[in-house]
């Protein structure tokens, strides 16, 4: 059983907590398809998305468990405080344009899906339609991932680095590098010869020093170590492949930005804060 899919899947690692509570829809435009699968949140604005209270509960548990982890001090949380109000203003610029190019993409794809319900084919005019309206979506999705690089910045010279591996999944990359080592140590040595270095070539990247080769020998270190060597070293292995896991400079900023717009960032870091302030402590 291979890991080469977990290989080349490392740049799409984020943090659950984020993903869950991203109320962004960046880069998650509404695709056409046989038959025609359409996301109940087409057709809404980021903001105008409805949730069940069950399901505002969750993102507001996951949201704290963030906040919780990142043990901000009342000066960093008032800094961010200020920044993600300017951050979801910014956002919200682009609601109106969303929406408009969201219900064109649904009309489309409702017209689409109507055709289809009578067995016939689409017209290959109404097929280019829709593929201009998810990409016009898509260009206003990257237009909110560019508006949220500003703020991103300025959320970093608040944070800590420690801080900002947190936001940006740097648990998430130890586990990821720590099953994929896991993995290796119990090939056989006529599969490691095979998916060694496969795996290797395709999470190296070498701009971080990290490429094909030092992969291997990573690899092969775990592969050497008996079990009791292994427990004691895992950590120091696993932080060695984890920056493969972990994204890059400009997917931080997404992450860090999407977290800062999101509906929810600050009214729950203002409930966690007053919370601290009326002295209820951290119990």
């Amino acid at each position: 059983m291979s890991m080469q899919n977990q290989a080349i899947s490392k740049t799409v690692l984020v943090p659950l907590s984020v993903m869950l509570l991203a109320s962004l829809m960046l880069m998650t435009s509404c695709r056409a398809q046989a038959p025609a699968v359409v996301s109940p949140a087409c057709g809404q604005s980021a903001s105008q998305t409805v949730l069940s209270p069950v399901q505002a509960m969750q993102q507001d548990v996951s949201m704290l468990a963030l906040v919780n982890r990142l043990s901000l001090s009342p000066l960093q949380a008032r800094q961010l405080l200020s920044i993600a109000s300017r951050a979801s203003e910014a956002i919200s610029a682009l609601d109106g344009p969303r929406s408009q190019s969201a219900d064109s993409l649904m009309a489309l794809l409702q017209r689409q899906f109507d055709i289809m319900l009578r067995d016939e084919q689409p017209s290959a005019a109404l097929m280019e339609q829709i593929a201009q309206a998810e990409l016009e979506l898509q260009r206003i999705d990257e237009r909110a991932q560019e508006a949220l690089v500003p703020f991103a910045a300025e959320a970093r010279k608040v944070l800590s680095e420690a801080q900002v591996l947190i936001i940006s999944g740097e648990d998430e990359a130890r586990q990821a590098a720590e099953e994929m080592l896991m993995w290796i140590r119990e090939l056989s040595a006529e599969d490691f010869a095979v998916e060694g270095p496969s795996n290797a070539d395709a999470l190296a990247v070498a701009d971080i020093d990290l490429d094909t080769d030092t992969v291997v020998a990573i690899f092969r270190t775990a592969r050497t170590l008996s079990a009791e060597e292994y427990a004691a070293k895992m950590d120091e292995l696993s932080a060695k492949l984890a920056p493969l896991y972990r994204p890059d400079a400009v997917g931080e900023d997404v992450i860090i930005g999407s977290m800062l717009a999101n509906e929810r960032f600050a009214p729950v870091l203002q409930m966690r804060m007053e919370h601290l302030s009326d002295g209820s402590g951290q119990g």
